[in-house]
């Protein structure tokens, strides 16, 4: 009886160890397979984009350690001349927050006065009464909340800032009332929409027509290699810089760094809106214009520095 109860005991610890063989097989071949289509994807993605764009420039400065921003001028992708230019940011030597400016004010004159290193301008606002029209948090204090339909419209993705670490995530009506019965003095959040990559994926755009369909200048904030970028594409300058759709920008992002760079991806303000802005004080940015913007802005229609709108808040990169 004992004999047979050893062998039964046995037999069943040899039939866990098979099923958990089993398991871990099954586990790791769909970590393997999906890391291979990634792949795939990705590379077949950044061939498409590579294949048609005819690059014509580079440039890259680190102003300072920590900070990269590179040009890039192609007078020929998507069928169109287009302007890029990004900040890469190490999160290890700088942090980020949120910037409600109270009014409408430039990215770069509010940043200048919260002792920024750095800025990008923010999520979408009521342009006659001011205040975001998009869920806004800062340091704990809700600012304002998602307006009617932008919830469909325009909130499918967040900025979260959790003391001075940022990530982008998704947005929902339900996250959005976790944030608003919780809120910590540590984090700030600017919803914003949409949600362009996520874990390596192109996001199904939602559709907005006339913004996701058009050519707009565009903001955008991506994870790429454990580092943190804020770009700005350029637009709505005929013969410089046309823009680029949302399915444009998923697939230039999808490109980056031979297909391998950019992680996840959200898409702010864009429009006249769109300015990316480094402190003119900080080594290495001398020949900047004076007030340190580094793209285009389309306001005063003209292919320079100066277009800056005034705007209802930002996200700004401050040293650790």
């Amino acid at each position: 009886m004992i004999k047979n109860l050893a062998s039964s005991t046995a037999k069943w610890r040899t039939a866990q160890l098979v099923a958990l063989s089993l398991c871990f097989f099954l586990f790791a071949s769909c970590g393997v397979g999906h890391r291979i289509e990634k792949a795939a994807y990705r590379y077949r993605v950044y061939s498409s984009v590579h294949n048609e764009a005819n690059f014509v420039k580079t440039t890259a400065t680190s102003p300072c350690k920590g900070l990269i921003f590179v040009n890039y001028h192609y007078d020929n992708l998507f069928e169109s001349p287009q302007e890029i230019t990004i900040l890469e940011v190490d999160p290890k030597r700088f942090r980020f927050n949120a910037l409600d400016h109270n009014s409408f004010r430039k990215t770069s004159e509010a940043a200048l006065e919260a002792g920024a290193t750095a800025a990008i301008n923010g999520t979408f606002y009521n342009m006659k009464e001011g205040g975001s029209e998009c869920y806004l948090q800062i340091d704990g204090v809700v600012s304002d909340t998602t307006k009617g339909d932008d919830m469909k419209l325009r909130a499918n993705g967040a900025v979260v800032i959790r003391s001075g670490n940022i990530s982008v995530e998704h947005w929902n009506r339900q996250k959005e009332k976790l944030f608003l019965s919780s809120a910590d003095k540590k984090v700030s959040v600017i919803a914003t929409m949409p949600l362009l990559i996520y874990d390596g994926f192109a996001v199904e755009l939602l559709e907005y027509k006339g913004f996701s369909d058009r050519r707009h200048p565009r903001s955008v904030i991506f994870e790429k290699n454990g580092k943190i970028c804020l770009m700005v594409i350029d637009g709505r300058h005929k013969g410089n810089a046309a823009g680029m759709t949302l399915d444009e920008v998923q697939r230039y992002l999808l490109s980056i760094d031979g297909g391998k760079g950019c992680i996840t991806a959200v898409n702010l303000d864009g429009g006249g809106s769109s300015t990316l802005w480094l402190n003119p004080a900080t080594n290495g940015t001398a020949y900047l214009s004076y007030t340190g913007v580094l793209n285009h802005p389309s306001d005063n229609e003209k292919f320079d520095r100066q277009g800056e709108r005034h705007v209802d808040n930002s996200i700004i990169v401050l040293r650790k």
